[in-house]
């Protein structure tokens, strides 16, 4: 750093006060310079020291003088113990005074309130406020500073003590900085919890806002009288050792800035600008402009150079990578070669090196010696073992111990000093000298090697890479460069201020000048272009320029230097010269002009360059046919297709006798008519196609058939869609066509396209029609297509797809084996219209009846499930009635398939059965409302309990519900025995507590109840007389003789139905056209034996008991003739009928019952009961015939 005067001024005494500068502010945009000196406000022209104002407001010395950081006002404070508030146009606005002198001035840069500190208080003032606000303070307050977002107020006291303080005045913390007065204070810019304090004992310490000791304290030579930051990284100290100092924010010691010749009183920086002002004990003033030197070095792509003064940064200028070395001291002088940097600093050299690394790019560094003596010198270069200074004349060689190896004394002063390479220990050094002489030292030879004489003195050098080349700039600004073997001049050129050569080529160098850099490649004309700055190293397509203080990458296109080559023809230096650095499309001129040449090595590295797959294809179909000995023209005929120069490429086809290339080569363009025009000359001249198919008009049509059908491909890839599918037809492509008339939705022509087929030889063509036409929904279309292929089963699945069912149907009328295709879609067809019974009679059509059977299966146990417990039992009659028809077999000849298909059906049948009886008891319990009587769910809920007797009852049966309906009821109707027993049942069972309640409370009612059932209820059996039980724990039959009871589904009441079976022999048509024909008789005698029972069994008393009627006085004389009657009482023995019995039955006594299977027997039963009339359901069960048309209904 060094320093330049750029005005002072020494104003003269006035009034008799003497003249001190004790205070100084600058305009926040940097143009004037406000001084207080002597009791004078004076007003300077920062840039040239033009004094512009003369302000005479006080009375007495000016001590401080502040500016509004806004730049409309400016105060300024005395001996007087007066402020005065100035306007930036120099008029006084406002005055306001304290108690005693005013020490210090200072304007918050946030809030535009200005602070005023005295020996006795401090004020604050603001432009919106009335009046001053003083605080006050039990010391002198010598100094203050406000941080930079105005928030604190640091003021420094004569007792050695700070006061912090908010931006209203109250003291947030107060410690003791020094036991001498704190003459000056400064927070720092940067961190706004760093306050800078300056002591009267010459020390200078650190604190945060707290007052904590942040860095160590620094001893100064002299007092610190003034404080000010300089580009918010620096500290600029002036005191009474007559110097201005620089440091860091941290207090680290960087040099002395400048020397006056009594106390500096004041410091200030300019704004916006290098500059500082300095005020002094003798009144006088100086502006001083600061020059900061470039400490820097470059080798390669590595530029290491010096920040803030104490940091060096090494800089990767190819990637941008920077790394940050901290000194924490001033740096003097760094310099770098391939892995070494070295750093000198006031007291010491320190050196670092590459971490090892196979990445060429690491920047990773790390400390490798340290020399610990303070050497002077104005150049430093550093190599692999050893640092070179040099001072003057004179050029020293210490090794990294600090050892001075070798001295070299010039016959000059060495104006330029470089590291050349070489061997580790033994480098090259070139060296240039004030005398012009260029010089080369090895570090292990004590004698200069004398390079070039040049007549002028040395400002820069550098030495090609093949060591061949010397380019020079000389103190006129020339560029030269030299020969180093034959001495001669190469080239000279004028206005250059650095030169470099291109460490990748060696016919390239640059060199700056003039606003300007200029590029020389070998004998061509030079390049020129703009650019600031001196270009210090160029490598590739970079060049390096620094320009002031910051380097930069200038990226240099080599495209001119490239197209000059290749006008000469040297396709090898052009390929060298884009190696450096050009774009892709030179690359691909490059390539082309390589190409063209034939020169295949350097085409095929310039488009792999250029990631182009087809090209590096093309130069090595090239190379293969060169290989093979194809002629040249046909190759260099391709590369002309390759490069779209299409008549050129038809030429060398044609020169070459491969006129099938050339129509090859249009007709892949859609070139018809060029193709068209050399068909035609070579027709003309006779020429044969090579590959033809054949010849004469047959190969004449098959050519234009070929080139029809290209030509469609042609007007397809141009979407003219309706010219491509006519031109397909022509050529006979029918499939593209179809395509194209698919796409297009054109279904009138695709139609008249399949009638013009013929359905033998283009059956492909006519299916994809099909399928076209079916996935369009064109229904006709399609169905006219499959009727002309005759494909009924393709028509079958038409009609199946469209839900077309009738005419599916008809189709099956002659081609029954196809049932599976229809039927199965029609049975989904119809689960999806809920129509579940037609979808099981479908499946069974199609033959799979599995499928019916579990649609079934699934929808009673939904019914179930979902308590409709009638839907359940009518869906598993269904079950039943498809099980049933699954027999196969007569009774007689029954296989196990049968017999598992009939314990299915009685399975089935008895399950429908329960939940038919239970839905009555579920809708009595669970609904308001009932439809049936309270008889018919007495007798319901006890022919559950009897059927599900012994086993479990089945899913969603719940047993509760029905011994609570049971119970209830035969509490109703005086069957106290019985609901006795349903009540103790309950009690064994789990119920909701209001259930249970009303069970224990009917149970406790019915213990007064005698224990027996009304007689009235007792069922009897129509066919041994027997009385039964109300509820049989063992079945739902008759206790005497085993027989079951027969019940109507209408109200479960037990009906006058016994069953009979025929005699062996006797067959189901016989046994009808018996029936009746000795009736009349029989029926009297029938009668009577059935009254004469009842009265009998009355006048004994013995109701509800078996009687055995040996002999009655009113009885019949033919009444042991009645087989019927005497079979009845044999107990578990079934009645069998001859034909005299049959005979004597009348055709209204005798019921049938026939199963839907007619494999399976006709059962028989007799009518007890003339008056009741009872029939059979086509369900199998057993009903009045007055109730049953109340069921139909």
């Amino acid at each position: 750093m060094r320093t330049v005067l750029a005005w002072q001024e020494s104003p003269p005494e006035k009034d008799g006060i003497r003249n001190v500068c004790y205070d100084m502010c600058f305009k926040p945009d940097g143009t004037q310079l406000i001084a207080g000196v002597g009791a004078r406000v004076l007003i300077y022209d920062a840039s040239d020291g033009e004094l512009l104002h003369v302000l005479k407001g006080h009375k007495d010395s000016v001590y401080a003088v502040a500016y509004a950081f806004n730049g409309k006002r400016f105060a300024s404070g005395g001996a007087d113990k007066t402020v005065i508030i100035w306007t930036s146009k120099a008029e006084g606005i406002l005055k306001y005074a304290h108690n005693d002198s005013i020490q210090c001035l200072a304007y918050n840069p946030v809030t535009q309130q200005l602070a005023s500190g005295t020996a006795t208080d401090f004020g604050l003032w603001s432009p919106e406020q009335k009046s001053v606000a003083k605080h006050k303070v039990n010391s002198k307050v010598i100094c203050m500073s406000w941080t930079s977002d105005g928030m604190l107020l640091a003021l420094g006291l004569f007792d050695g003590s700070v006061s912090v303080r908010d931006k209203a005045g109250n003291e947030k913390h107060k410690f003791t900085a020094s036991s001498s007065p704190v003459w000056s204070i400064l927070w720092s810019p940067q961190d706004q919890a760093l306050l800078c304090v300056g002591c009267l004992n010459g020390q200078l310490k650190f604190f945060d806002n707290t007052g904590q000791p942040k860095f160590k304290e620094r001893q100064l030579d002299g007092d610190p009288l003034s404080l000010a930051s300089f580009n918010g990284e620096y500290i600029l100290l002036g005191g009474t050792d007559k110097c201005v100092h620089c440091l860091t924010r941290e207090g680290i010691y960087l040099t002395k800035v400048t020397q006056r010749d009594s106390w500096i009183w004041v410091v200030k920086p300019r704004p916006k600008a290098n500059f500082i002002a300095v005020g002094c004990e003798d009144g006088s003033l100086a502006m001083l402009q600061l020059v900061f030197a470039t400490v820097h070095g470059l080798y390669g792509d590595r530029y290491v150079y010096r920040d803030l003064m104490t940091d060096v940064i090494i800089q990767h200028l190819i990637t941008e990578q920077r790394v940050r070395i901290k000194c924490r001291d001033y740096v003097k002088k760094v310099a770098v070669y391939k892995d070494r940097v070295a750093v000198q600093l006031p007291t010491r050299v320190e050196l670092y090196q590459l971490e090892p690394s196979a990445d060429e790019l690491d920047m990773q560094y790390r400390s490798a010696a340290k020399i610990n003596q303070k050497l002077e010198c104005d150049l430093l270069v550093v190599a692999s073992s050893h640092i070179i200074l040099c001072q003057d004349k004179r050029l020293q060689l210490y090794n990294y111990e600090g050892t001075l190896v070798r001295e070299w004394l010039m016959d000059a002063v060495v104006r330029y000093l470089k590291v050349a390479g070489g061997p580790a220990s033994k480098e090259g050094l070139l060296v240039g000298l004030k005398n012009g002489a260029v010089l080369k030292i090895f570090m292990d030879n004590a004698f200069p090697i004398p390079l070039i004489k040049h007549s002028s003195g040395i400002r820069c050098l550098d030495l090609g890479s093949t060591r061949r080349k010397l380019a020079l700039v000389d103190e006129t600004n020339t560029v030269v460069v030299y020969d180093l073997h034959t001495k001669e001049v190469l080239f000279e050129d004028k206005g250059a201020n650095s030169v470099a050569w291109n460490s990748h080529y060696e016919d390239m160098l640059c060199f700056s000048g003039n606003g300007q850099l200029v590029i020389k490649t070998g004998d061509f004309p030079l390049h020129v272009q703009k650019m600031q700055g001196f270009v210090v190293g160029f490598k590739g397509c970079k060049v390096f320029c620094l320009q002031y203080v910051s380097m930069g990458t200038i990226d240099v296109p080599q495209s001119s230097s490239m197209n000059r080559y290749l006008e000469k023809g040297d396709v090898q230096a052009a390929y060298q010269v884009a190696c450096l650095g050009i774009t892709d499309s030179d690359w691909r001129v490059l390539a082309l002009a390589a190409l063209q040449g034939l020169q295949l090595e350097v085409a095929q590295a310039a488009f792999i360059r250029l990631r182009d797959v087809r090209a590096v294809e093309l130069v090595n179909r090239v190379a293969n046919g060169l290989a093979a000995g194809t002629p040249k023209g046909l190759l260099l005929a391709e590369v002309a297709a390759w490069e779209g120069k299409f008549d050129e490429a038809a030429r060398l086809f044609v020169s070459e006798g491969r006129i099938d290339k050339a129509l090859e080569l249009f007709t892949s363009m859609r070139m018809f008519d060029e193709a068209k025009h050399w068909a035609e000359e070579a027709a003309r001249n006779g020429t044969l196609v090579k590959g033809a198919a054949g010849g004469g008009a047959a190969g004449g049509a098959a050519a234009v058939t070929e080139l029809i059908g290209r030509q469609a491909e042609w007007s397809e890839e141009i979407a003219n869609y309706e010219a491509a599918a006519e031109m397909y037809i022509k050529a006979k492509k029918y499939d593209r066509a179809i395509a194209l008339l698919v796409k297009n939705s054109w279904w009138d022509r695709l139609l008249k396209l399949v009638r013009l087929l013929d359905k033998a030889a283009d059956v492909k063509h006519i299916q994809a029609a099909v399928t076209a036409f079916r996935r369009a929904g064109q229904y006709d279309a399609a169905k006219e297509c499959l009727l002309k292929l005759e494909d009924i089963v393709g028509l079958l699945q038409l009609n199946v797809d469209e839900q077309r069912w009738d005419d599916a149907f008809l189709l099956l009328a002659g081609h029954s084996n196809l049932k599976p295709q229809v039927y199965i879609p029609y049975a989904k067809w119809l689960l999806s219209k809920d129509r579940f019974a037609d979808a099981c009679a479908a499946y069974s059509q199609g033959g799979r009846p599995e499928l019916g059977l579990a649609i079934l299966q699934q929808l009673a146990d939904n019914a179930v499930s979902e308590s409709r417990f009638a839907d359940a039992a009518h869906g598993y009659y269904k079950l039943a009635m498809e099980a049933l028809q699954g027999i196969q077999s007569p009774s007689t000849g029954m296989t196990d398939i049968d017999r598992q298909a009939l314990q299915t059906f009685s399975t089935h049948y008895d399950t429908a059965e329960m939940y038919y009886a239970y839905s009555m008891i579920h809708t009595a319990a669970h609904q308001p409302f009932r439809t049936v009587d309270d008889a018919t769910l007495f007798n319901a809920a006890r022919f559950l309990l009897m059927r599900v007797s012994g086993r479990d009852p089945p899913k969603g049966i719940v047993l509760s519900n029905t011994l609570l309906v049971l119970a209830r009821q035969a509490r109703a109707q005086g069957a106290h025995k019985l609901a006795r027993f349903a009540y103790s049942k309950l009690q064994a069972l789990a119920l909701p507590l209001a259930v249970a309640a009303e069970v224990e409370l009917s149970s406790l009612v019915m213990r007064a109840k005698p224990f027996t059932d009304a007689d009235a209820l007792l069922p009897i059996c129509y066919r041994c007389q027997a009385t039964n039980a109300l509820l049989n724990t063992q079945g739902d039959f008759c206790t005497n003789c085993g027989a079951p009871f027969l019940r109507s589904f209408s109200t479960f009441e037990i009906l006058p139905l016994v069953e009979f079976e025929l005699e062996s022999g006797i067959s189901d048509a016989e046994a009808l056209s018996l029936l009746g024909e000795d009736a009349a008789g029989f029926a009297a005698t029938a009668a009577a034996v059935v009254r004469g029972g009842r009265e009998l069994g009355a006048a004994h008393g013995v109701h509800g008991a078996n009687v055995l009627l040996l002999e009655h006085e009113g009885a019949s004389s033919n009444t042991h003739e009645d087989s019927f009657a005497a079979q009845a009482q044999v107990p578990h023995t079934p009645i069998h009928l001859g034909r005299a019995a049959l005979r004597r039955l009348r055709v209204s006594e005798v019921l049938q019952r026939r199963w839907p299977n007619p494999l399976l027997p006709v059962q028989w039963f007799r009518v007890l009961d003339d008056e009741q009339p009872l029939l059979v359901g086509p369900c199998g069960h057993f009903f009045e015939a007055d109730e049953f048309e109340m069921v139909r209904t």
